[in-house]
């Protein structure tokens, strides 16, 4: 039985476009995974009645989404949930997981009050809030789907 000769042809520029470009397969399934992730997360995520922050009921939840990107180690998609309060503070990442106790300070020459306007004074000492996870979760969401 005489040996079959065969040629393999390896196509550079197809296996970088599926494999490295943002609009390739890879991105796509990113993205489709992104996608499901984030409506996750904003399905868990928590929802102050009267808002918080400065923001509005929702606010947080509204800002949850995915983005596909390359940097160089590759292509990654991350889930972000970038909403900050008035003064810049990303406060997602402390619903996320929690704040410690710490003082809180007017930025003026005025006394900080709670919602119904009671006076509190020019700081006060916060207790810290418990963690409501709802990225993380979200991800062990998508593990028991694929996993």
């Amino acid at each position: 039985m005489a040996a079959a000769a065969v040629r393999v042809t390896w196509d550079g520029s197809a296996f970088d476009s599926l494999m490295h470009s943002e609009s390739g397969e890879v991105a796509r399934f990113l993205s489709q995974v992104g996608l499901r992730v984030a409506a996750t997360a904003r399905r868990l995520a928590p929802v102050s009645q009267d808002g918080s922050h400065g923001r509005p009921a929702g606010y947080m939840r509204s800002q949850i989404r995915h983005v596909v990107s390359k940097d160089s180690e590759g292509l990654h998609c991350d889930i972000i949930s970038p909403a900050m309060t008035p003064e810049g503070y990303p406060y997602p990442l402390g619903v996320e997981v929690g704040t410690k106790a710490h003082t809180i300070t007017s930025h003026g020459d005025y006394p900080l009050r709670t919602k119904q306007g009671r006076v509190l004074g020019h700081s006060v000492q916060h207790p810290g809030t418990a963690p409501h996870p709802y990225l993380r979760p979200a991800l062990e969401e998508l593990g028991n789907i694929i996993g």
